[in-house]
């Protein structure tokens, strides 16, 4: 039985379990509603590199939590926004006012058409005929978590966490986690292997014995920072990444030059949240029977100079 892109989405509505927030975050973002799916590929990001192997292996219908064209829209979340369309910060940010109280500066919006790698990318999902639908807001707006609760999984850790009061994988919060007395580097390591990063970064003396931490996928603000590290016992963050390093990277190291024994280990905010991505596609297979789901990571950008692959060009 055919089923279209619409359609899918459609179930999505009713299955994700939360009051649906309309508006231009989730959204059809390239394509036609009304396509034929033939299959489904869910990543972080519908990057070139994710989009050729979704028509590699047949699947027209991408699901991601960003969107392939970089910037975005004016609504995104409950951050702020400038006038130009572009997200100022995460939920809960907003700009300082210029000096005098005037509003913040914006600056001018991109000009999309005028990018050649634009074209190149709008022109290869129109010629592959490829939807690409964004559900990023109303995925988040779950409970439990399904991000948080992913990231913890891929770390090997489920067994070790602990709901705070008694309810699992909090909406925005944190996981507590602990373990077995480990140095900073050591866990860095692991964490690197087990999530297949390029490269990884890390705050702290690399001897330093950490035994609990705080994991959270994606972005933090200091005021979570903060948080993170007054909780008892808790000697390390593990996330995606800060809003600003001349923030959230200030306050660690200044922990760590007033000489308390902890540390950050930063995964990216792609890696941190595309072991979430893959608990869509589980979830999506459980409604969507009429096209095959697969799960396409879109991997770790970046890579270290000091890997065995180096020589080979980069990417682990």
């Amino acid at each position: 039985m055919a089923i279209t892109a619409q359609t899918v989405v459609d179930r999505i509505r009713r299955q994700c379990g939360v009051g649906w927030r309309d508006g231009d975050i989730d959204a059809f973002v390239a394509g036609k509603a009304d396509t034929e799916v033939k299959g489904i590929a869910v990543s972080y990001a519908p990057s070139l590199e994710v989009l050729h192997k979704a028509v590699a292996a047949g699947r027209n219908m991408v699901i991601s939590l960003e969107s392939p064209f970089w910037a975005r829209p004016a609504s995104m979340a409950s951050g702020g926004t400038s006038p130009t369309g572009l997200q100022e910060g995460p939920p809960g940010y907003r700009p300082p006012p210029a000096p005098g109280g005037a509003p913040p500066s914006d600056p001018p919006p991109p000009n999309l058409e005028g990018d050649s790698l634009f074209r190149e990318k709008r022109d290869y999902i129109a010629a592959n005929n490829l939807v690409i639908y964004r559900f990023n807001q109303n995925w988040n707006a779950r409970q439990p978590n399904p991000q948080l609760g992913a990231l913890v999984k891929a770390l090997g850790w489920e067994k070790a966490y602990r709901p705070a009061q008694g309810v699992p994988w909090a909406a925005r919060g944190a996981a507590f986690i602990d373990f077995p007395p480990v140095t900073l580097k050591a866990m860095a390591q692991d964490l690197k292997a087990r999530l297949k990063m390029g490269s990884i970064r890390i705050i702290g003396e690399a001897d330093t014995r950490v035994s609990r931490a705080a994991v959270k996928p994606g972005i933090a603000l200091l005021v979570d920072l903060e948080r993170y590290y007054a909780e008892p016992g808790v000697n390390l963050v593990i996330m995606g990444e800060p809003i600003w390093e001349n923030e959230g990277m200030q306050y660690v190291t200044d922990i760590v030059a007033a000489g308390q024994k902890k540390g950050l280990i930063l995964l990216g905010q792609e890696v941190s949240q595309e072991p979430g991505c893959g608990e869509m596609a589980a979830w999506l297979k459980t409604f969507v029977s009429e096209a095959p789901v697969q799960w396409i990571p879109a991997g770790d950008p970046s890579w270290n100079p000091l890997a065995a692959n180096a020589a080979a060009g980069g990417r682990a």
